[in-house]
């Protein structure tokens, strides 16, 4: 679809993800028909067949949406700032339907992972070697690092996106630096 700031295509849009939103709640992506989200997003089926030919293409059309915000994005690596994941956080922030339809069981979880990669592709820790090679030790620390900052943006996006980007970027910062076990055990 036209990505303007026409408001009928904006509202076109988020009418059919909020329809296929809801529509997932009951029934795998599969099985739901244009006919039935056209119905749910109140909207003409010619104006959806005159942007997409089907429900797939109109989610890849999102996800190539998403995906184009974040590639804009320096990568975390190169920048060694909090501001990197905020901005990317920031733009999974701005299309909540479309995230709620991406973590919904009845979706293809691909779209949901190609998303996911990009944004952890950017967030990614890695260590900045002169010699090009590190330690077994520090890889796996990256790795770590690495696969906890995905499941909190993963559990942020499940929880409804309540708190800011700037509070999840916090907490992973906060967490990277000093630990999961030392912040929710400083007595021990």
């Amino acid at each position: 679809m036209n990505r303007s700031r026409d408001i009928r295509v904006v509202r076109t849009q988020t009418a059919l993800l909020n329809a296929l939103e809801e529509l997932l709640k009951t029934k795998k992506l599969s099985s739901i028909t244009i006919t039935e989200l056209c119905s749910e997003a109140r909207i003409n089926r010619n104006t959806f067949y005159y942007h997409y030919n089907n429900i797939i293409e109109f989610l890849e059309d999102n996800k190539n949406m998403v995906i184009e915000e974040l590639n804009n994005i320096p990568n975390v690596s190169e920048t060694h700032n909090k501001q990197s994941l905020i901005e990317i956080l920031k733009v999974i922030k701005c299309h909540p339907a479309f995230m709620n339809v991406l973590i919904s069981p009845n979706c293809d979880l691909d779209i949901f992972n190609d998303i996911f990669n990009t944004a952890s592709e950017k967030a990614r820790v890695s260590i900045d070697n002169p010699s090009g090679i590190s330690s077994s030790r520090d890889l796996i620390i990256c790795n770590y690092c690495n696969a906890g900052c995905n499941a909190v943006i993963c559990s942020w996006i499940m929880s409804g996106m309540k708190e800011s980007p700037e509070e999840i970027a916090d907490i992973i910062s906060l967490v990277s630096r000093k630990g999961a076990i030392t912040l929710l055990f400083p007595e021990e």
